[in-house]
């Protein structure tokens, strides 16, 4: 069913309402994917001080030897691999643009390849234009590229963002999405987190055939995957709540730790897949 998107921090808590989320997943599969900045680990200053800790790598554990459990992630595929560090784990990167099934499996999945020899252009004319900027971090990840600037003088993000349009003013098959202190660039293809949940789900087969999915995660790039489950009726989205903002969740989490009590409530929630 078709709805529209709530204020975020307004929606029940995941937690609060563990019972309710019971009885909604209750004798159907479950398939879990989750964000990994800001969701299974804090937002830091730079990400590759983003590290998962202890009790979460030991949940997630846990959680994907019950349910299929995927991470989708921003991050390169190889990045969120190596961060995560599991077996056993469905990995996403690019939002999606890269799939790779757990050690063993033949499942892979590529799109946008075409796009890559573009992406390094821009990078390299953003480095040459902005790389002098405090604070900045520039990240190509082969399929698309980030600007962070959470570490900037704001007094720089009109000069960040009149450079962006005026590169991709010359690359009219990319495109720039925003997400939490950072400019996401793209190619400008039919192609998202949401997409990414539901290739996964048809990839799957009878794993996933008739699959609840619980989606956790925090920034605006996990609206695809939240939007496409509440209208095809497939699952839910759980945000996780750094600021206020409209999101088509129907959960909230307040807090890393949070999504961690959460994620260790699913284990013995529902009856695993086997």
């Amino acid at each position: 069913m078709n709805g529209s998107d709530s204020l975020a921090s307004a929606l029940p808590s995941a937690l609060d309402s563990a019972e309710e989320i019971r009885g909604r997943l209750a004798g159907r599969p479950l398939f879990v994917c989750l964000d990994y900045d800001g969701t299974l680990t804090p937002i830091v200053a730079r990400p590759e001080l983003a590290m998962l800790g202890a009790e979460m790598r030991e949940t997630l554990a846990a959680l994907s030897r019950v349910y299929p459990t995927a991470v989708i992630s921003g991050r390169s595929k190889e990045d969120a691999r190596k961060a995560v560090d599991l077996d056993g784990i469905y990995y996403a990167g690019n939002h999606g643009l890269e799939i790779e099934g757990p050690d063993g499996t033949d499942l892979r999945y590529e799109t946008g390849a075409e796009f890559i020899p573009e992406v390094e252009r821009v990078y390299e004319a953003l480095e040459q234009r902005l790389g002098n900027i405090e604070g900045i971090l520039i990240e190509n990840k082969t399929y698309s590229l980030s600007v962070h600037f959470r570490n900037v003088d704001p007094k720089q993000l009109p000069r960040i963002e009149q450079t962006l349009e005026e590169v991709l003013a010359d690359q009219p098959r990319l495109n720039r999405r925003e997400g939490k202190k950072v400019f996401e660039v793209r190619p400008d293809i039919d192609w998202d987190k949401g997409k990414a949940v539901m290739w996964l789900l048809d990839a799957l087969g009878a794993r996933t055939e008739n699959a609840n999915v619980v989606y956790v995660g925090d920034d605006v790039t996990d609206e695809d995957a939240f939007r496409v489950l509440r209208d095809s009726g497939r699952g839910f989205g759980i945000i996780v709540l750094e600021e206020p903002r409209e999101t088509a969740a129907e959960y909230v989490l307040r807090s890393v730790d949070d999504v961690r009590r959460f994620l260790h409530a699913l284990v013995e929630m529902v009856q695993p897949v086997r």
